[in-house]
């Protein structure tokens, strides 16, 4: 096969969905391999009327062919680029293929949050898929690399992700299990802050010890209600453990929820007892607000007071091949 005058050996595409936490995840002890100080949860999500996917094809071929990101070329030697994912695995995928070089070409379309997630998911996809047997766990280690929470968007629906020195990420329900409720992400207009920022700051607090504490508590909740299915349940521990992550970035001041959406959180509250609502804040510029399907309606009606920037989502699967 012949791409732009490059001779192609192989060639696979994968899609990926971007994710959101539910037990949210604050401060890597390791800033090379980004492995955490506690567990953490977080499901997969997708716009409700069209994909939100990162969309990415790895290359092998006979001659260099530039990789890039949204149309940029990728940085190798950045410390989070793919080029460090795909490094483990290269000369199996080179030998296996009768190739000399790969490359990389991703694109997102239609991601709020979560991009970096869903592009080291698909890219771990089509890794496995050139390979075919592979080890799950040492690929979630090489995803880690480029995203700590790859994880989530690989397995899809909803996923805990347990260990410290060697974490492992596994699904607890599937994107089914979510049908009857809808998340609708209020954007505000501040830019969102870099998820590294919380990372370091997080654990200079003396209240660390205890939200590490809580959120490992947290995802052994979150176990036993996604086995009774108490899906309503699940949704308010996300809410409690939002205003938990947010109260240790007040002590180390780093703003993620500003007066406007602060607003919008405690409207939620207020009015909740009418008709059900959650709300998670990870650390862009939505509030996740979650309703049932048929109170979808009185959910935008709350939130359209505080911002007309409203997007309608849904829970999705795993990463998968073209």
């Amino acid at each position: 096969m012949i791409y732009s005058g490059v001779k192609i050996s192989g060639m696979f595409q994968c899609v990926s969905h971007p994710t959101f936490g539910i037990v949210l995840l604050g401060g890597l002890n390791n800033e090379r391999e980004r492995l955490p100080y506690h567990d953490s949860a977080g499901v997969c999500y997708s716009l409700k009327d069209r994909e939100s996917v990162a969309r990415t094809t790895l290359y092998i071929t006979d001659e260099p062919k530039e990789s890039t990101l949204n149309g940029e070329i990728i940085d190798s030697s950045d410390t989070r680029s793919p080029f460090k994912m795909i490094e483990p695995y290269r000369e199996e995928i080179l030998k296996k293929f009768n190739g000399n070089y790969i490359s990389v070409v991703s694109e997102n379309e239609n991601i709020i949050s979560g991009s970096s997630d869903a592009g080291a998911a698909a890219l771990g996809k089509c890794i496995q898929s050139a390979l075919g047997v592979i080890d799950l766990e040492n690929l979630e280690q090489n995803m880690r690399k480029v995203s700590e929470s790859a994880g989530r968007s690989f397995f899809g629906g909803l996923t805990v992700t347990t260990g410290i020195e060697k974490p492992v990420t596994r699904q607890l329900l599937p994107e089914e299990a979510f049908a009857e409720f809808t998340v609708i992400s209020a954007v505000f207009p501040h830019k969102r802050k870099p998820s590294d920022l919380i990372h370091f700051n997080q654990p200079r607090s003396e209240y660390y010890p205890t939200r590490i504490e809580n959120a490992n508590r947290n995802v052994e909740t979150l176990k036993e209600l996604s086995n009774g299915k108490d899906m309503k349940a699940i949704w308010e521990l996300a809410m409690r453990d939002t205003d938990d992550y947010h109260y240790l970035n007040s002590l180390v001041d780093v703003e993620i929820v500003t007066e406007q959406m602060k607003a919008l959180m405690d409207d939620i509250k207020d009015r909740r007892a009418n008709k059900w609502m959650s709300y998670i804040v990870t650390g862009g510029n939505s509030v996740f607000v979650i309703t049932e399907i048929k109170n979808v309606e009185f959910a935008r009606s709350v939130i359209e007071p505080h911002t007309k920037d409203m997007r309608e989502l849904k829970i999705a699967g795993p990463a998968r091949l073209l």
